[in-house]
């Protein structure tokens, strides 16, 4: 006895096990609905049972997912093939769109009924399907109420089930189906309160408003699951609000400058993130970084819908921020120095900047002071040093204090032309 419960446990909390159980019951519900909703004509009861048969196929491509998720990555294939579960979202999506039209152009129909008038001159000029009236009397009501109230608890229990197994198991595609069948247990509950209140007050024309309340409910669970397959076979990004948290925890690492380049895209249940990180460090504190970056992030995308996560971490330098200043130097005592005035310099030397450090330098002769604002701008010279507290001006350039008067204290190394 203790074997066999032990048995049914483990299949209870087995993920093909659940699923199973998934397809029988909506082909049950399926079965019942459309049966009864096309002998009463009812269109919202009838309605459901038929997006309960697009529940099966979903539950079937669940299936397909979890048996594909299990297998192993290759060369081709270094993420799997796990992207499978979103072709079928799309065509799931897509069939729930037309499904919902459908059902909507049957409800109008019966509302436009009541109006037999508005009713003629409508379809002369819009074809709408043939309006049966809606039948239902004290020898199907109880059958259409224990039909609806079983499948509202038979769904929301089922779906309690799904997402537990789904989260224990790391399936995050059976989570979301649990999701759909908590919605289907929504509907269902709408039709239940349209059957009492259809019977109850004798007003068979709620039957049509709630079709159309059932007919948006579908549409939009059609369009959701059309557009998450769509957003992520064409690799859209896992989210603006995901985005920025990515960058808000990057950028509070002690040492991130920036991030130059941030690119996500979801890969079945997978969040991938490829960044790349702006960084003065050099490469032994950037080990620690990336240690540290790969941390926060994973404890942050597996924290939300993502099951896992790859991280592919790029880092680079700032750019040298280039430019070039210039120096009036004068030889004094056989050593170059740098000139208090520009009457007293000899020679100019034009000093290509990076990273505030001076990478190359070039002494050319001082030309007049009348020549000289054209020749530093023909140079391209973004700031201009003398040694001088208060150094005089010179039109259309910058002109500041040197901090030393020694050519080699300031980074000067000038070879002669």
């Amino acid at each position: 006895m203790k074997a066999l419960m032990n048995r049914l446990q483990t299949l209870a909390a087995s993920p093909f096990a659940v699923m199973w159980m998934v397809v029988g019951m909506y082909a049950v519900k399926a079965v019942l609905k459309i049966g009864i909703g096309q002998s009463i004509n009812s269109p919202m009861i009838a309605g459901d049972g038929f997006h309960n048969l697009a529940d099966i196929l979903e539950a079937l491509a669940v299936l397909l997912v979890i048996w594909i998720s299990k297998r192993p990555s290759s060369d081709d294939y270094p993420f799997g093939k796990k992207n499978v579960e979103f072709f079928t979202s799309l065509a799931i999506g897509s069939v729930l769109l037309v499904m919902s039209a459908n059902f909507a152009l049957q409800s109008l129909s019966g509302l436009l009924a009541l109006a037999p008038s508005v009713d003629a001159a409508v379809r002369s000029i819009v074809p709408l399907p043939e309006h049966h009236a809606l039948v239902m009397d004290n020898s199907t009501f109880r059958y259409v109420v224990a039909l609806a109230l079983g499948s509202v608890i038979a769904s929301f229990l089922v779906s309690r089930h799904q997402k537990r197994v789904g989260k224990a198991s790391g399936h995050a595609s059976m989570v979301a189906d649990g999701e759909e069948t908590a919605g289907d247990g929504k509907i269902e509950l709408i039709t239940l309160i349209g059957v009492l209140g259809e019977y109850f007050f004798h007003a068979p024309w709620l039957e049509y408003p709630l079709g159309l309340l059932v007919a948006g409910v579908i549409a939009h669970t059609g369009w959701e699951l059309f557009m998450g397959g769509f957003r992520v076979l064409l690799q859209h990004s896992i989210g603006v609000e995901h985005e920025a948290e990515i960058r808000r925890r990057c950028l509070n690492m002690v040492g991130v400058q920036d991030l130059s380049a941030v690119k996500t895209f979801q890969i079945g249940s997978t969040a991938v993130c490829m960044l790349t990180v702006v960084t003065e460090h050099n490469t032994s504190t950037i080990a620690q970084m990336k240690y540290g970056l790969e941390h926060t992030l994973k404890e942050y995308l597996l924290a939300s819908d993502f099951k896992d996560c790859e991280l592919h971490l790029k880092f680079q330098k700032p750019e040298p921020n280039r430019h070039r200043v210039a120096f009036a130097v004068v030889n004094k005592d056989s050593h170059l120095v740098v000139a208090s005035t520009v009457e007293q310099a000899s020679h100019i030397i034009i000093c290509d900047v990076e990273h505030d450090d001076i990478v190359r330098s070039k002494q050319e002769p001082k030309p007049s002071t009348a020549e000289l604002s054209a020749f530093l701008k023909r140079k391209r010279v973004t700031c201009f040093y003398l040694f001088h507290p208060q150094p005089q001006a010179v039109e259309g350039v910058q002109v500041a204090t040197a901090p030393s008067f020694q050519a080699h204290l300031v980074g000067l190394n000038p070879r002669s032309r």
